[in-house]
């Protein structure tokens, strides 16, 4: 019987039981399941290209078995898309000149003076979001983070006998008070409560690893020129930028910008508008004008530098931002060695505010625009928001890696353990059917009128190794992958669950971690099933291909980077400090061994 026979009555909607035995005479189906020896071995990624993340890392994170990575962040800071060359209420010709606007007639309608706004800066404000959510899985209103039982929409949090639900249904009830209005009176009992801030968000603050208490931070100006465009590529080709390359080391970033602690604050960021002392009954000082997600906030010190730039007001290095970057080249960021704490900011939304204040030039009430003396001067501020855009690397060092994480990228382990670690870490090469046994294995396999049903790579976290780790997180995705051409293989592409959230993403192919009842992580597994069938049914269009495996910090971003030594690894990788140790093929608790797990019909006469 052929194999689209075997599988056309698999795929019978009749019971077994019910297949009239003429069709099978003297033949049955087996469903079995076995397990075979893989071959790993490990790569160190070293000096790589990281201009290109998705993700960037600031600060310092250390265990005993991959040591201490330190991450440096430097980025060019971009005029913003309008406005970028004015400043106050009128630009630079408008203060020189004035303004004088005639009719078609030639009759004068506005006739400003010339008037310098005298733009002064106030402050300068460097604003960096932290990575947040707000993922709220039961629907409830309260976030996870907050939720007493995220699983269950009728829980409540603030245990004061209203379900959470109930309670952000209401403007009036916060499901996280059970005295929202502070009287003394339980919101259950209370019929004139009223929420004193019912815009109120709640964030889970994501990707901070360490002591987040107070941190030292240091801001240097860049004094080197970032350029786009590679002169050895006959300036065809984008400029590469590697994560050995330490501008402040070399010592391009020689003015200090701030140096000093910061204490860290995860609540959300409350705006209120002016008072209007037009208004005198109402107090307009009293309403919020705009909310922003938590974030980090250092007030650069050397001011002088900014009001250099409204200085230069119509001056052509403020014309576009190829110019504006030649002329403040960037910042670099760096966190002291005594703050151990490595975090991953929203660098892409991070921005310099320039607060100023200016001499503006208005028109009197009922006056003329056509006289000049119907003009006066008002006090009035403004600000100028900088971008921290245009190019943008993390600078990276790996010390004091342990002895078994060195012999088993040099190739002088057991293939006991699995070592994986993020940004110029290590990551580990999979081979199935290996060597010349498992060519003889393969081919067997091949010969077999096998249905695949279900084929996995199962890893298992060596929580004892892990645990010395300490308190630093363990990944939250996997990635494995095709490295021979570097690519997903065709089990990932299949896969089309998606969400908002990694664990909702690609879940059939998985690297998704599974949590025992302590909420450690236990493994994580791979999905490889249309892999193994494409390789044991169409041989002449599937290779064996090595599989890469890695931690990620984006399961959606395929794309690949290269180190100095042209090797491509996942850019998804680099993105990520974190590591993990996994049971390899030889541990020893022979449970935990890695194996290829898989899952079959076989058809027998």
């Amino acid at each position: 019987m052929t194999l689209g026979v075997l599988t056309a009555l698999l795929s019978c909607t009749k019971e077994f039981n019910d297949i009239d035995p003429q069709m099978l005479p003297g033949s049955s189906f087996l469903f079995e399941n076995q397990t075979y020896d893989v071959k790993i071995s490990h790569h160190q990624v070293g000096v790589v290209r990281t201009d290109n993340l998705g993700l960037f890392q600031l600060g310092h994170i250390e265990d005993p078995i991959f040591g201490k990575t330190s991450a440096q962040y430097t980025t060019q800071i971009s005029l913003p898309v309008s406005g970028g060359n004015s400043f106050g209420s009128a630009n630079a010709d408008t203060e020189v000149n004035g303004l004088e606007v005639a009719s078609e007639s030639g009759t004068i309608t506005v006739d400003r003076p010339p008037h310098n706004e005298q733009e002064t800066v106030t402050s300068v404000w460097l604003e960096i979001p932290y990575v947040s959510n707000q993922r709220d899985s039961d629907g409830d209103g309260v976030i996870d983070a907050l939720d007493v039982d995220p699983n269950d929409r009728d829980s409540d949090s603030d245990g004061d006998n209203l379900t959470d639900y109930e309670e952000s249904r209401s403007s009036n009830l916060n499901p996280l008070n059970p005295d929202t209005d502070g009287d003394g009176i339980t919101d259950d009992e209370d019929e004139d409560t009223v929420h004193p801030d019912p815009g109120a968000n709640s964030y889970e603050i994501d990707l901070l690893y360490g002591n987040t208490e107070q941190v030292h931070f240091s801001v240097y100006k860049l004094d080197y020129y970032l350029r786009a465009l590679d002169p050895n590529a006959n300036f065809e080709e984008g400029q590469a930028y590697f994560s050995d390359f330490d501008l402040l080391q070399l010592g391009f970033a020689p003015t200090v910008l701030f140096d000093g602690d910061v204490t860290l604050d995860f609540n959300e960021i409350v705006i209120y508008k002016e008072d209007d002392p037009d208004t005198e009954d109402k107090d307009e000082s009293e309403e919020v004008d705009e909310r922003l997600s938590p974030r980090l906030r250092i007030p650069l010190q050397n001011t002088q530098l900014f009001q250099e730039i409204l200085d230069k007001e119509g001056s052509s290095d403020l014309e576009n931002n190829e110019a504006f970057h030649a002329y403040f080249q960037g910042l670099v960021l760096h966190i002291a060695d005594s703050s151990p704490v490595l975090m991953q900011l929203n660098f892409s939304a991070g921005q310099i505010i320039v607060d100023y204040d200016f001499q503006s030039l208005v028109l009197k009430e009922d006056g003329d625009a056509s006289k000049q003396e119907d003009y006066e001067v008002e006090d009035a501020s403004k600000s100028l928001t900088l971008s921290l855009n245009g190019i943008r690397f993390n600078t990276f060092s790996q010390t004091g890696v342990s002895a078994e994480v060195s012999n088993a990228v040099s190739g002088n382990d057991n293939q006991e353990n699995i070592f994986l670690k993020g940004g110029s870490g290590v990551m580990a090469q999979i081979d199935l059917f290996s060597g010349n046994q498992g060519q003889a294995l393969l081919e067997d396999l091949q010969s077999r009128p096998w249905l695949i049903n279900e084929a996995n790579l199962i890893l298992y976290v060596d929580q004892a190794k892990t645990a010395l780790m300490g308190d630093i997180a363990q990944p939250e995705r996997l990635y494995l992958y095709d490295l021979t051409n570097h690519a997903p293989i065709v089990d990932y592409n299949n896969d089309g669950s998606t969400g908002n959230y990694s664990d909702q993403i690609k879940t059939n192919y998985g690297g998704i971690p599974e949590y025992d009842d302590a909420n450690n992580i236990v493994s994580y597994k791979f999905r490889l099933t249309n892999h193994l069938s494409d390789l044991l049914r169409n041989p002449e269009d599937f290779e064996n291909v090595s599989l890469g495996l890695s931690v990620t910090s984006n399961i959606l971003n395929i794309a690949n980077t290269t180190t100095m030594d042209d090797m491509e690894v996942p850019v998804s990788m680099i993105g990520n400090p974190l590591g993990t140790v996994l049971a390899g093929p030889n541990h020893s608790n022979p449970d935990l061994r890695l194996k290829l797990e898989v899952f079959y019909t076989e058809y027998e006469e």
